[in-house]
């Protein structure tokens, strides 16, 4: 998953003049009389209000000196673009998920192909999108797709569970992983007991108040300055991408000397799981890590030549991920016995134990709760930029869309969602915030695929600059059902809960968008005004008829 605050600022949504422009380019494909087209035009601009940037509201992330332009300078080439999407996918949830996965797969080889095809599922719905981004050139994602495809329910119902669900979901996961390898680096400092059986001596309550307290010192520092908030996202981005590296390399070394571990030795896939529920639940923790490839069509914006530079990049970038995300597994297991790996919540934490003994522990966990730190302080920056437009543009109390006058960013926003991802942090563990955000999130990944083929059927003659095969969302939008029926035999608690978030979304809906669309304040002026008008025209008439009563009285 991203950590870089600017790379998902950009994304958050400001579609209101491109959505224009997009419309009255396709009119001639829907043959509406004139009268049709504005009113088809204004239902456009009222459906994608709810988190649309105009040139009064922009994203806080940026100074006067980083505002995107209008016209978005295509500077972006193929080497860049691929920089930019394995930067976007590769994040801290690689030294969290191993464990859950090796799990629910049951055996070291079987866990293995998880990984590879989590990655080709990652790789053929960042195709689709890819196809989306080009047909819909909009910012704002799943919401301007859905809003094209479906209309403005699933587009506010999506944008709903991003704020009450997705965002806190994902912050109190970032920030229980930080807890954990906190506790965990706190402990060995203290009790240096053997590495091969580590206990499970971090109590679950002292997480979730390590959590907590991570949530609100980087609210606090969102709070009080933009400038420092992406100066310590700076400073952590790179740690990630260093750890990551370093324990690749090193398993690569070790298994090439025959490995520490039997992990290899005889049939790697003696053990496998036989219950598909399993695999579903194995694949939500391997595609956690690879979280982020919904965004890889932004950089198509600034791209030279989008239309043939995004496949590649996609077709190129995805594979590096998958390579060095199975590497990295096969350090694991070369490294420490898969009975380690399955229990253990801090597996960076043991490999550098198990490799450099104590001091090698120490700086790998402080390595990657630096780096969680850092993601989570990512993902609060944006996050809470996504409750402030929704404040400014009514669809949430006004006052969220306010600013500190002193500090000049979104306090209370960012006060809200500490509370929601508190909220989710006291009652959850890693594994059930997970299923429970992984649930949400795929049911619109799979309406968003299925609006693709929508289009394509809907409408054929709309200009596509890059068209995936066919296949490609078919497949993906079955595994996406796979993914989204399966937890609710093994974890229904966590799956009804996903559900109840988002349909919790309908009446606010219907109040906040339906009821505007039905009787908005144009239409209220507009009544008003015929109603005044009609008034006069009554005196006027009143005024004829006793000047004529009088002059009939005269006579």
């Amino acid at each position: 998953m991203s950590d870089n605050p600017e790379e998902q600022a950009a994304v958050i949504f400001d579609a209101t003049e491109e959505s224009n422009l997009l419309n009255i380019e396709r009119q001639d494909s829907f043959e509406l009389s004139d009268d049709d087209q504005q009113s088809f035009i204004q239902a456009s601009e009222r459906q994608s209000e709810i988190f649309d940037f105009d040139d009064h509201l922009i994203p806080l992330s940026l100074t006067e000196t980083q505002r995107r332009p209008a016209n978005l300078e295509k500077e972006v080439t193929f080497f860049n673009g691929l920089t930019l999407v394995v930067g976007l996918m590769i994040g801290s949830g690689i030294f969290a998920s191993p464990g859950p996965v090796a799990l629910h797969a049951g055996s070291v080889g079987m866990s293995l192909v998880v990984w590879i095809i989590c990655g080709l599922l990652a790789c053929t719905g960042a195709l689709s999108y890819a196809e989306l981004g080009s047909e819909i050139p909009l910012s704002g994602g799943e919401h301007a797709y859905l809003n094209h495809a479906y209309g403005s329910l699933l587009a506010f119902l999506y944008s709903w569970t991003a704020i009450t669900c997705l965002k806190p979901g994902g912050n109190a996961i970032i920030a229980v992983i930080f807890a954990e390898y906190i506790n965990r680096m706190i402990y060995y400092s203290v009790f240096n007991d053997d590495a091969d059986h580590p206990s499970d001596v971090t109590h679950l309550w002292l997480n979730k108040i390590v959590a907590s307290l991570c949530i609100i010192i980087i609210s606090f520092i969102n709070a009080y300055s933009v400038r420092l908030a992406t100066r310590t996202q700076d400073i952590f981005t790179a740690l990630k991408l260093i750890t990551l590296a370093v324990i690749a390399v090193i398993g690569f070394i070790v298994l090439g000397k025959g490995g520490l571990t039997k992990n290899f030795d005889g049939d790697i896939f003696e053990g496998s799981s036989t219950r598909s529920s399993d695999y579903a639940l194995a694949f939500y923790s391997g595609l956690w890590a690879y979280d982020g490839w919904n965004n890889v069509n932004y950089v198509a914006g600034e791209m030279k030549n989008p239309a043939q530079d995004l496949p590649r990049v996609i077709m190129v970038g995805l594979p590096i991920v998958i390579v060095c995300y199975t590497l990295a597994n096969v350090a694991y297991y070369a490294v420490l016995p898969s009975s380690i790996v399955i229990k253990t919540n801090a597996i960076a934490l043991d490999f550098g134990r198990k490799m450099f003994g104590h001091i090698g522990g120490i700086i790998f966990a402080l390595c990657v709760a630096a780096s969680c730190f850092g993601a989570a302080n990512g993902s609060i920056f944006t996050g809470s930029r996504l409750i402030y437009v929704a404040g400014r543009e009514g669809y949430l109390p006004t006052f969220f869309g306010k600013v500190h006058g002193t500090w000049n960013t979104p306090t209370a926003a960012l006060i809200m969602q500490a509370g929601l991802t508190i909220a989710m942090i006291i009652p959850g563990t890693f594994m059930t915030l997970l299923n429970f955000v992984s649930v949400a999130a795929w049911i619109f990944y799979f309406l968003t695929s299925f609006g693709l083929l929508i289009l394509r059927w809907r409408e054929p003659n709309l200009k596509r600059p890059y068209k995936v095969w066919l296949s490609t969302p078919i497949i993906f939008g079955c595994v996406a059902i796979f993914l989204i029926i399966m937890p609710f035999a093994r974890v229904p608690l966590q799956s009804l809960a996903a559900v109840g978030f988002i349909l919790a979304g309908v009446p606010f809906w219907y109040i906040r968008v339906k009821c505007k669309e039905t009787f908005s304040i144009k239409a209220l002026k507009d009544y008003f005004s015929n109603l005044n008008l009609n008034i006069k025209n009554w005196k006027f008439r009143q005024g004829y008829q006793k000047q004529d009563t009088m002059e009939m009285e005269m006579h």
